[in-house]
């Protein structure tokens, strides 16, 4: 018995060799993760964080880089992407040019098949981002438009932020409506002046003057909140001309008589409101354009399908009665908020959204967007309107778009609209992203965007000097790195002296062409971004384009 047991324990004993052995097997049979590697070349720039001075093309500069002699017939040097020529270097250093086309970027050194990243080196040229401009932290949200005050050294800057310079405490306020002056500092508020108090409860997208003298507002907001009370909006509302709620106080039913006051109520003197409905096909309404009538009220253009009015006859403090009646996409009000039945009588409305507007200098109504009806009209993303509601069939653009239209802009010196999107022709043309039109709708064919390979354009913009202003999600153009701002020549050519500026990230919604702070021509560019020129931003910068 004794035998056998110890024959039972030599079993386990000799799996575990077994097992031992395989495991050994197995780990000689292994390759170490490590191996292979590449031995370091000793390649180290210095001064890497040392900001460098600008430089043109055809300049060669210098830099502080070790350890490149013994690899000298390997180097290959790149800046911003674009291959640079190596006019000499040492152990200690290297002297590049500059090359023809470039955008400010990064230096790259090459050598063989490892990449050592250097000092990023800014492009002189005639574009330059304004450092001298008051903005520095900007908004915290986005800027969705950005209005010229009407002395011209002020702007009303519009959209969905909470913030504007880390200047927003418990007491001082920047909710989604501001004013800045043509120094980029917040204008001081007085009454009479400035005075948005506490700002509207949801975002404003667009604002417009009226004759006399207040502004209209448009957006998303659902509300107006001064020190006092915080009142009820939806999409549209009146503000007096220092940016104040426009009120008025109103007898309603009492419902309490031993308590007289409450027979009155401080409500929106602009008594309209703009919604969905299941059938609009919006989830979310907003008032994206207004365009001003003669009569002080307002054209409204956007995502809604119904309006509405308080009925103050069958309304009390507690209790307001609506008054809704359906609308589609575009709506004329009147100045007290009541719509103008003979503006679009029976209007369909669009069979998608809706994503810009711009009135012209003949006073039509352009809009685009996803569409492709119109009021049950062929409509491809594309359609004007008289100020009386009817389709402008003068404005002739053919077949319009093949896809999505994402913006349009208009210059009204130039008399020239501008259009960016995701289609790839217009009218039956190839138009790819961009596309000019003229005020009749025509194309004009001077222009053709370049080869932004297969990228998207989602901004355009016809400057008073005649240059377009592009941007979008490209980071070439002609096969050439730049920035995801183009400033073009009225045919497409990206000139190098006007396209220097180096990184940008993000979106622009809005742009007015204004004086930088040296007194040159300037674009103020408001938008959805954080980087700009390769600089931190907060949504809002100034861009000098010198002549």
């Amino acid at each position: 018995m004794k035998k056998i047991l110890n024959k039972i324990g030599i079993v386990p004993v000799a799996l575990g060799l077994i097992f031992l052995q395989a495991c050994n097997k197995e780990n000689s049979l292994g390759e170490d993760p490590y191996a292979g590697g590449k031995e370091p070349l000793g390649i180290v720039f210095e001064n890497l964080n040392r900001p460098m001075a600008s430089v043109r093309p055809g300049d060669v500069f210098e830099v502080k880089v070790r350890g490149l002699q013994k690899h000298e017939a390997d180097v290959e040097v790149f800046l911003n992407e674009q291959i640079a020529d190596v006019v000499s270097l040492s152990d200690s250093t290297l002297e590049v040019r500059v090359p023809s086309l470039v955008s400010s970027g990064g230096l790259k050194i090459k050598i063989r098949d490892q990449i050592y990243f250097g000092p990023r080196v800014p492009i002189e040229g005639n574009v330059r981002f304004d450092s001298d401009y008051g903005v520095k932290n900007g908004f915290n949200g986005s800027v969705n438009y950005i209005l010229p005050g009407t002395g011209g050294n002020d702007f009303w800057i519009l959209g969905d932020f909470s913030d504007f310079e880390n200047q927003a405490t418990n007491a001082v306020f920047r909710n989604n409506i501001h004013k800045i002056t043509s120094l980029g500092e917040s204008v001081k508020t007085a009454v009479g002046s400035f005075n948005v108090e506490k700002g509207t409860v949801g975002g404003v997208n667009t604002m417009v003057p009226l004759a006399d003298g207040k502004y209209m507002i448009g957006g998303s907001m659902v509300g107006f909140n001064n020190n006092k009370k915080s009142y009820y909006l939806n999409r549209i509302t009146r503000l007096n001309t220092d940016g104040s709620i426009d009120t008025t106080v109103l007898e309603l039913i009492n419902t309490t008589p031993e308590k007289p006051l409450n027979a009155f109520d401080t409500l929106p003197a602009f008594n309209a409101y703009l919604g969905s409905t299941i059938n609009s096909g919006f989830t979310i309404s907003s008032a994206n354009h207004l365009f001003a009538t003669p009569d002080t009220g307002v054209i409204a253009v956007g995502n809604f399908g119904l309006h509405s009015f308080i009925d103050y006859r069958y309304s009390s403090r507690e209790s307001k009665m609506f008054v809704y009646t359906p609308v589609n996409n575009i709506v004329r009000l009147k100045s007290d908020g009541r719509i103008d039945s003979v503006f679009g009588y029976n209007n369909a409305g669009a069979n998608g959204f809706i994503n810009g507007a711009i009135e012209t200098n003949d006073g039509k109504i352009v809009i685009v967007g996803a569409f492709s009806s119109f009021n049950g009209r062929p409509a491809n993303r594309i359609v004007a309107f008289n100020k009386n509601g009817t389709i402008n069939t003068a404005f002739n653009v053919g077949t319009g778009a093949n896809e999505e239209i994402y913006a349009i802009t208009y210059n009204k010196s130039r008399n020239k609209i501008a259009l960016a999107g995701r289609f790839t022709s217009f009218n039956g043309v190839a138009k790819f992203g961009v596309v000019i039109l003229n005020a009749d709708g025509s194309v004009d064919d001077t222009f053709t965007l370049g080869d932004v390979e297969q990228r998207i354009p989602t901004y355009a913009y016809v400057m008073n000097n005649g240059k377009i202003l592009v941007s979008g999600d490209f980071i070439r153009y002609n096969g050439i790195q730049r920035s995801r701002i183009l400033i073009l020549e009225n045919d497409g050519t990206a000139l190098q002296q006007y396209n220097n500026i180096g990184e940008f990230a993000g979106r622009i919604n809005s742009v007015v062409e204004t004086t930088s702070s040296l007194g040159h021509p300037a674009l103020l560019i408001g938008g959805s971004f954080r980087l700009a020129d390769s600089k931190s931003v907060g949504n809002l910068f100034k861009l000098e384009v010198r002549n």
